[in-house]
């Protein structure tokens, strides 16, 4: 969720830039098992639910 929320932050106008620009060389010391772009494309779903609750209690 961190990363998902970063990406709404951020200046970048899609998601896949800002992970392969933003994520990939900065965060990764503060997330060592972070995961390819595709795959967490595909881990993203399971955030819905928790991303929705989010935007609505914050």
């Amino acid at each position: 969720m961190t990363i998902i929320i970063g990406f709404h932050g951020s200046r970048y106008r899609t998601f896949k830039d800002f992970y392969r620009l933003q994520v990939m060389p900065y965060w990764l010391k503060a997330m060592p098992n972070l995961v390819s772009y595709n795959r967490f494309v595909e881990l993203m779903s399971y955030a819905l639910l928790a991303l929705c609750y989010y935007f609505e209690y914050s």
